[in-house]
């Protein structure tokens, strides 16, 4: 049976770089879609995803299992991308919905899964996973890290209370607002597109 985060986390802090290893391993493609839903772009989010683990070898031994390490890593990931968002003081960069690509470099149509073989029917689905996309762009800042973390994580919302230092109260009350946001975008979209 194979070691859970935190007797990794402690044996790394014991000076285990096995144990390191194997949590990059673990959480490095999480980490590196995390990082792709918030800015599309996959080299900026490799980027990201390595400053993370550098962030935790710089704490190595003082971590503490007050919460789950994935709370603790995904805290350290939200802070990083504030303060790369903030030192750069403006938005993240926008790409191309033309020349979108996932996280693991195949085109954003893929992740919209087909349910035929039929051409018509995977472009139809290749240009949905694209209206997605531009939706989730137009989200603001904050109610983006609540879905990203929400839908794609997997997260409860106490869970992103914690990593975002925000209260439940907030994170629902921001997960509301993008859900809300998104549906209404989708739908105005759809209208225009049913003429």
């Amino acid at each position: 049976m194979s070691p859970n985060d935190a007797e990794l986390m402690e044996r790394f802090g014991a000076g285990d770089d096995e144990a390191f290893r194997l949590l990059v391993e673990r959480h490095q493609k999480g980490l590196l879609n995390f990082f792709w839903r918030r800015c599309f772009d996959r080299d900026l989010a490799r980027d990201c995803v390595q400053e993370v683990f550098l962030r935790l070898v710089r704490h190595r031994g003082r971590w503490q299992p007050r919460a789950k390490f994935t709370t603790y890593m995904y805290r350290i990931a939200e802070n990083h991308w504030i303060d790369r968002y903030r030192s750069r003081k403006a938005a993240p960069p926008q790409v191309s919905l033309q020349t979108a690509v996932t996280a693991e470099g195949g085109e954003l149509g893929s992740v919209v899964p087909g349910r035929s073989s039929e051409p018509g029917e995977a472009a139809s689905d290749r240009e949905l996973a694209r209206k997605i996309q531009a939706a989730v762009e137009q989200l603001t800042e904050e109610q983006r890290s609540v879905f990203v973390l929400a839908e794609t994580k997997g997260l409860k919302y106490a869970q992103i209370g914690e990593v975002l230092g925000i209260p439940v109260g907030t994170v629902k009350s921001r997960m509301h607002a993008a859900t809300q946001k998104l549906r209404k975008l989708l739908e105005e979209e759809a209208r225009e597109r049913l003429g």
